[in-house]
């Protein structure tokens, strides 16, 4: 269901209101300011203009300036009013969409943080991200501008039309003849370009992620071997000449209905001109009668047609932030229950997955089929599987970023799903096998862990000393405050293993009653992974610990070893009961075995 056109207006103006009160009633007033002032000039070029025709009938020698010059302050003062009000309205816009942008931004990064991960791994998602972001900070600012010219602009329509009925009736519909083709091609126009912006928005996401493949760091090394910066600059290019080709067929429709409007309404201008002058030849009005009526039509033709427009631009402007609202009101699908149970602080019985079953939003495959397992509290388990068996979709479930499909995971006997998810994250310690490299320093690398320790705390060289990252942090140039990575000023690049042993001092840094590890030494060498691998299940006897793992060193040391196998286990116990049993373990060990010689010969 569509929400209704003015709701969205409704939202930006309370988005504009909450985040920019200030600079909105100050830009309220200097825009009611301006739409009063052309009244007060058009009646002063009527007394301006009769006090000249009066002066010019005057003996040369006995003429009185002082009814002219008694004129002059307040033209002047109108004049510098209009300059002040322009200055300052440009002024208070500016600030106005500075800050309304901060909040539009505040805005969109809590509803990213918050938005369940399945959002993520879809297209659609990306592709309303870029839609709401693109334009709601000035459509927002725009809706309330036009709302308050509006007011401005029926203001000074109201007045300019009374003189106008009193003087020349017959302008009056004229001057709404004369505005109603700007005002209907711009609705056309904005319409257009808004069903454009739908239709590209995906090629021209693509387009930037060529331009990221180009530019960014983390495929530098990837396009300089393979050559491949010809072949995704051709890319880029074709894909950025077939943009601007349509969008440039879009700006010659767009120009063509203006000059159309534009010479309709010019015919129109003509006719009332043309009344101006059947006027002036009757001799039915002084000189100052006339040039308050011309200046009447001009102003209050000036004035309808900015009341279109603005109510046109309305209609423009919620096309446009309607993308926006739709993002803000994408709705949460793994949500706490209207009463949470506490998240215990020390696992007692464990986690126990019964009969899970799991496939991906938008996909028709099982990764997950019955799956039935338990870890004991103090037990070291390793999950082991080809690639696509499901590990790590097993990890994202048991930190809820999913529910299952079918089944239910218990930690201590209670359903996940009767935890609040964010509370139950927080008791979790993970570490992924696609873990951050925050570009930032080494020990704000290690705090991201947990927030709540502070800046500087003990703690944290603690963590790096568990994770074995302490002394190269200590060897950097700056120690802890050593910003890592090359993407800004004074960053060092650590190594892989570096970068994962400050990864897992993230992960230490965290207490938490299940640590749940994703391939956590595959950039560290046999001896560095043994004693990584003795340091953490020290750290959790009395935890649950899940290991995701290939390597040999690290499932061997595990107290029971599970083997995931289309979606379930299929097999389950420490490594030698596995290997003397022959099954899938022993046939994966021995690939694994053969390919570690294979790669030493």
């Amino acid at each position: 269901m569509k929400t209704p056109r003015f709701q969205h207006i409704r939202q930006a103006v309370r988005l504009v209101w909450t985040s920019a009160p200030g600079w909105t009633v100050g830009q309220g007033a200097l825009v009611l300011a301006q739409g009063a002032l052309p009244v007060a000039t058009l009646f002063l070029t009527r007394r301006l203009v009769d006090a000249v025709t009066v002066f010019l009938g005057q003996t040369a020698g006995a003429r009185d300036p002082w009814p002219l010059l008694a004129l002059a302050p307040w033209v002047a003062a109108v004049t510098v009013a209009g300059w002040l009000c322009r200055a300052l309205s440009a002024l208070v816009a500016s600030a106005q969409v500075e800050v309304v942008s901060d909040a539009v931004q505040d805005a969109l990064q809590t509803k990213a943080a918050d938005v369940d991960l399945a959002y993520y791994e879809t297209s659609s998602y990306h592709d309303q991200m870029r839609l709401a972001q693109a334009e709601a900070t000035g459509r927002s600012t725009s809706i309330v501008r036009n709302l308050v010219q509006l007011l401005g602009g029926g203001l000074v329509l109201i007045s300019v039309a009374g003189v106008l009925a009193a003087t020349q009736g017959l302008l009056l519909p004229l001057l709404l003849l004369a505005a109603l083709p700007g005002a209907a091609v711009r609705l056309l126009n904005a319409r257009r370009w808004n069903r454009w912006r739908i239709q590209q928005n995906a090629p021209a996401r693509y387009a930037g992620y060529l331009h990221l493949l180009l530019t960014g760091l983390p495929f530098a090394k990837e396009i300089r071997l393979f050559g491949l910066g010809g072949e995704l600059r051709g890319q880029s290019r074709r894909l950025r000449d077939r943009l601007r080709q349509s969008r440039l067929a879009l700006m010659r429709r767009r120009a063509a209905a203006e000059i159309g409007a534009d010479a309709l309404s010019a015919a129109v201008l003509l006719a009332g001109l043309g009344l101006v002058y059947a006027r002036m030849q009757a001799g039915g009005a002084t000189l100052g009668d006339l040039a308050l009526l011309y200046g009447g039509y001009q102003k209050g033709r000036g004035a309808f047609t900015g009341v279109l427009g603005s109510l046109a631009g309305l209609v423009e402007d919620s096309l446009f932030i309607a993308h926006f609202h739709r993002f803000m009101e994408l709705p949460r699908r793994i949500l706490p229950p209207a009463r949470p149970k506490p998240v215990p602080n020390r696992v007692a019985r464990g986690i126990r997955c019964e009969g899970v079953s799991f496939r991906y939003p938008g996909t028709d495959r099982d990764v997950l089929r019955g799956l039935d397992l338990e870890i004991r509290p103090g037990e070291h388990v390793s999950l082991v599987g080809e690639n696509g068996s499901g590990k790590t979709t097993l990890v994202k479930l048991l930190c809820r970023f999913y529910d299952p499909v079918e089944g239910r995971i218990l930690l201590d006997g209670t359903d996940l799903r009767e935890f609040d998810p964010e509370e139950l994250r927080s008791a979790c310690t993970v570490l992924f096998q696609d873990f951050a490299r925050y570009q930032m320093t080494a020990a704000e690398n290690i705090r991201l862990g947990d927030v709540r320790v502070p800046p500087g705390d003990a703690r944290l060289a603690a963590a790096a000393r568990r994770a074995g990252a302490d002394q190269m942090i200590e060897g950097l140039p700056a120690g802890y405050d050593t910003r890592l990575g090359r993407l800004f000023g004074g960053g060092t690049e650590p190594s892989e293993g570096q970068w994962q042993r400050i990864a897992l001092a993230r992960a230490l840094l965290r207490p938490s009653a299940v640590m749940l590890l994703d391939e956590p030494t595959s950039a560290l060498d046999p001896r560095a992974e043994r004693q990584l691998l003795d340091t953490v299940v020290q750290e959790t006897r009395d935890r649950i610990l899940l290991v995701v793992s290939h390597r040999l060193s690290t499932v061997q040391a595990a107290d029971r070893i599970l083997v995931l196998s289309g979606g379930r286990v299929t097999e389950s116990g420490p490594h030698d009961r596995l290997i003397r049993a022959g099954g899938g373990y022993a046939d994966l060990f021995a690939r694994h075995v053969d390919t570690q010689v294979a790669g030493r010969i």
